[in-house]
């Protein structure tokens, strides 16, 4: 999986508009760039999948606090 195709499941995680493909969101868990959400088949990106996303993904990103 190439930086590109990470960027890519990356944000189908993030963004509802995007269709979520779950071969890609399960690599991402191995590599830690995401998590599984409970059984479900969704996923959240990690800090450090949102560090890779960076600016892309900075209007999909909810601040608590």
């Amino acid at each position: 999986m190439t930086e590109a195709e990470r960027i890519n499941a990356l944000l189908d995680i993030v963004d509802g508009d995007r269709t979520q493909d779950a071969e890609s969101s399960a690599q991402l868990v191995i590599l830690g760039l995401a998590e599984r959400l409970g059984k479900s088949a969704r996923f959240r990106p990690t800090n450090a999948g949102w560090n890779l996303l960076g600016p892309l993904g900075r209007s999909f990103r909810v601040e608590y606090g």
